[in-house]
């Protein structure tokens, strides 16, 4: 299996219930994909008893996420950091502002036996913080830039973290990937 591709990040905004079922307020579209990078932690524990491994664990922790999009636009900014946005489109900043949990999930482009397959990677629990900014003055050559969002990955109450599924079709792949984000609970 070799990834050959990274497409369609679409999140949610997460409202969990008590027994950890969560429920989105639909699919949103935060940019075109350019890069995502999930690096999970694991708790690792073993316990030794008469000088030999009794015990071990290593179970999620926890974790982090880095979207890299081609733009993000200030709706996009405010909907994920908890931002306030006029109707007059002015985003403003506060240090009271709490960005929510949401649903984030991507389509993973690979070749399998000659053939491309469609996996959704989704993360129940993601929380977005503020991003540094880095900006250049053109000069004599243009140089594209990017936005990268980093986020926490938490597990929900009941214990998921994660889905994954594989598609045949891209169609098929988007479908079920914005239906995990849909008014219904999954």
């Amino acid at each position: 299996m070799a990834k050959i591709g990274l497409t369609n990040f679409r999140y949610g905004v997460l409202t969990e219930g008590t027994d950890g079922t969560p429920t989105y307020g639909g699919p949103l579209t935060p940019g075109k994909a350019v890069s995502c990078t999930v690096d999970i932690t694991n708790n690792d524990a073993s316990l030794y008893a008469d000088d030999a491994l009794a015990e071990s664990d290593t179970s999620f922790a926890g974790g982090t996420v880095t979207m890299g999009l081609d733009e993000a636009d200030l709706t996009t900014m405010a909907n994920l950091l908890g931002h306030n946005l006029t109707s007059g489109g002015i985003m403003t900043r506060s240090v009271d502002d709490v960005a929510p949990y949401v649903g984030l999930g991507r389509i993973v482009t690979k070749m399998v036996s000659n053939t491309q397959k469609y996996k959704v990677e989704f993360l129940y629990k993601v929380k977005f913080s503020e991003p540094s900014q880095d900006n250049q003055t053109k000069g004599e050559s243009v140089e594209f830039s990017t936005i990268e969002l980093q986020g926490t990955v938490a597990a929900l109450a009941n214990g998921n973290w994660s889905v994954t599924e594989e598609f045949s079709t891209k169609e098929a792949a988007v479908t079920y990937l914005e239906s995990l984000l849909g008014t219904t609970s999954h």
